[in-house]
């Protein structure tokens, strides 16, 4: 855990020294979605996928990532989920790191690819952890002219948890598709 607190540390460095520095070609970068996750597959890790094929559920996931933009399409950020799976109930907070790739330098009308990142944190009794969140996913950026700059894209999201009320069946495994809905700050 010590290495992703330096890593947050160096980074949030950089995006400070970017605000800071305006003739830089580094730029902040702030982007804020909620999710809708369907769950195409779920089981846990002592049963075989064809024993334990509880593949019905979803999830609502509520998404935050600042960092900083080089060269003015590529986007590396650290950020925080909040991630509610309806199937099995239970909540879970991924701390991300995310790398973003722009189709053009203007993000207010663009296309981009990511792939996020990161391992879930115990932050109290009412949240499960250990284990690890990735998603990868394309969306489109569009800008709604003076009021805001919005974005969507679609997912595949693959988890794995360790759920306290379950923890003699092994970790719980998710492998799902979404679709989230975004502002860009």
């Amino acid at each position: 855990m010590n290495i992703k607190i330096f890593i947050l540390f160096i980074l949030s460095f950089y995006v400070v020294k970017a605000q800071k520095n305006t003739e830089s070609s580094i730029q902040y970068l702030n982007m804020n979605s909620i999710s809708l996750t369907k769950n195409t597959e779920s089981y846990f890790k002592k049963f075989s996928k064809e024993e334990d094929r509880s593949s019905q559920g979803s999830s609502i996931d509520i998404n935050t990532i600042h960092g900083a933009v080089f060269w003015d399409f590529i986007a590396l950020s650290t950020g925080i989920s909040v991630d509610y799976n309806i199937d099995e109930s239970f909540l879970s907070t991924p701390v991300l790191v995310d790398l973003r790739v722009f189709s053009s330098d203007d993000r207010s009308n663009s296309l981009f690819a990511y792939l996020q990142t990161g391992t879930n944190i115990k932050w109290s009794s009412s949240f499960d952890g250990n284990g690890t969140t990735s998603k990868l996913g394309v969306g489109l950026i569009f800008s709604d002219g003076d009021s805001g700059t919005y974005y969507v894209d679609v997912f595949k999201k693959s988890k794995d948890i360790e759920l306290s009320k379950h923890k003699e069946k092994g970790n719980y495994s998710i492998t799902a598709f979404g679709l989230s809905f975004g502002v860009i700050f």
